[in-house]
């Protein structure tokens, strides 16, 4: 099988698993906004904080999902070491690395909420909510990819230029 057409069935099958992730979580999405909007001003339902952190989280995610896309398009068209994808790559990085944090505080306020804690005990917070630590992984392995591709690009830059 020739290099483009993998590519191609790779960008199918991140297709097909966006929209069948997407189509599974409505439910719970559709679930979410209703409790939210009959919330109204119940004092135990999240608060703008909360709001913001979610809106963070969506938008580094699907500007994840919408870089990786596009840097799977450029390996498609033979346009692999070029500087937007050197951005895409670094952006996708610190999305990656942002992205645990903001989910861990997200959760520990979750947390806080359900298990009716009045104070801030940090050390049970550690213990009982998620750290994502893949994705802080995944985007040092990004950042270290991107500083890669440019080196690479330098390299290559110099080596026109000497001969």
């Amino acid at each position: 099988m020739k290099i483009k057409n993998q590519i191609r069935l790779i960008k199918v099958g991140y297709i097909i698993i966006l929209v069948a992730v997407l189509l599974l979580s409505l439910d719970d999405g559709v679930r979410g906004v209703r409790d939210g909007y009959s919330a109204g001003g119940i004092g135990n339902k999240p608060g703008w904080i909360y709001g913001i952190l979610l809106l963070f989280i969506s938008f580094f995610t699907l500007r994840v999902l919408v870089y990786l896309y596009r840097f799977i398009d450029s390996v498609q068209q033979d346009s692999v070491f070029n500087d937007e994808n050197i951005t895409r790559l670094t952006r996708m990085g610190f999305y990656c690395i942002s992205l645990p944090f903001l989910l861990f505080m997200l959760n520990a306020m979750d947390y806080t909420r359900h298990s009716g804690i009045q104070h801030m005990q940090i050390g049970k917070l550690i213990k009982q909510v998620d750290f994502e630590i893949w994705l802080l992984i995944f985007g040092l392995t990004l950042l270290t990819i991107a500083f890669v591709f440019k080196k690479g690009i330098e390299l290559k830059k110099e080596s026109d230029l000497t001969i």
